[in-house]
């Protein structure tokens, strides 16, 4: 009976390589890899505000220097393995080759998105959507290769949606982002088994472990995070800090529920002339407490006793609806609907 099994196995492998006829190579992973979690943690300080303060040059300078970055490692991915193949009296197979062209295709397309993120909104969801182009890009590579490039494909695809599904905050899916591609893609590189057939149990394992290593680092950075955004400082009430002339050091400021909180909308564009503030009497239906530095609130708060949040990556405007009428007795008027969310 281990006689058949063995053969029924080997001619199982057989087959399969058969059919998976190119091989993703080794430092193919490792390059691209490397270079996503560079690019995921380095570019927000290569392309500031302060060298470049107009918008449109910054987006402009952000798509020159992804272009120019992911150009240069496609470039030499590409010479890469050509130089191997030639090495092994080889042709590139053409299957290869095409695959080689959707990457690049997927790469482009994650490029373009970034840039226009810069016009059209949706920044929260770049590092989510390279997540997902990349992990598209194994997935196709698997197809005609190995197995297990598959089974990764799939699971950062599914890192992807889920961090957008459950709304985490931006900075952890810049860490997840750079995890995936730096630890993530190279610890990949060394799963690869030539195509060799194996069990569900042995890749459910490798996915396991991938996931492991790879989820590690953005949890534990998020809990790092959240410590540090909790203030030093003493608790204040709303009517004590009213009674103050001048507050300088650290403080928290704790808003009761029903709180009147005027909100000033500008609105302006092309199909309006630029007018005025128009104040809007906000009431809040849950405690809200707001750190304090230098008499000025830095951005941090939490509702209701929970976890500190910072509002620059916690705080969403969500199902945005436009809408108007125009009747004889009134005349024209518009309306805008909108949800405040904070992030879990």
């Amino acid at each position: 009976m281990s006689t058949a099994s063995t053969q029924l196995e080997a001619i199982h492998s057989m087959l399969s390589a058969g059919h998976r006829s190119i091989r993703m190579p080794r430092h193919s992973l490792i390059l691209w890899g490397i270079a996503g979690c560079v690019l995921c943690l380095a570019t927000e300080h290569v392309i500031t505000p302060t060298r470049f303060p107009a918008h449109w040059v910054r987006a402009l300078a952000l798509l020159l220097f992804l272009a120019l970055v992911l150009s240069g490692v496609a470039l030499a991915d590409y010479q890469y393995t050509r130089y191997r193949i030639s090495a092994r009296d080889e042709s590139l197979p053409f299957a290869q080759a095409q695959v080689t062209k959707v990457w690049w295709l997927l790469v482009s397309m994650g490029t373009l998105f970034t840039f226009a993120t810069a016009f059209f909104g949706g920044g929260y969801m770049v590092y989510v959507i390279w997540l997902v182009l990349f992990g598209l890009g194994i997935y196709v590579h698997g197809l005609f290769s190995e197995q297990i490039l598959e089974w990764v494909g799939v699971l950062m695809i599914l890192l992807g949606i889920g961090a957008l599904a459950l709304s985490v905050a931006f900075p952890t899916t810049q860490w997840l982002a750079a995890s995936a591609f730096g630890l993530g893609m190279p610890l990949l590189s060394t799963m690869l088994d030539r195509g060799k057939y194996k069990s569900v149990r042995i890749r459910v394992s490798q996915s396991a472990l991938w996931l492991a290593v790879v989820l590690s680092p953005p949890l534990l950075a998020d809990q790092l995070r959240r410590s540090l955004d909790a203030p030093d400082a003493p608790a204040m009430s709303l009517e004590s800090f009213q009674r103050l002339e001048e507050l300088r050091s650290p403080a928290v400021i704790v808003i009761p529920p029903g709180s009147r909180v005027p909100l000033k909308v500008r609105v302006g564009g092309g199909l309006v002339e630029n007018g005025g503030e128009t104040i809007l009497p906000l009431v809040l239906a849950k405690p809200l407490e707001i750190a304090l530095v230098d008499g000025k609130p830095d951005g941090r708060f939490r509702v209701a006793g929970g976890q500190w949040k910072q509002r620059r990556f916690d705080m969403w405007i969500e199902q945005v609806q436009f809408g108007g009428t125009l009747t004889p007795s009134a005349g024209p008027a518009a309306s805008l609907n909108l949800a405040l969310t904070v992030g879990h």
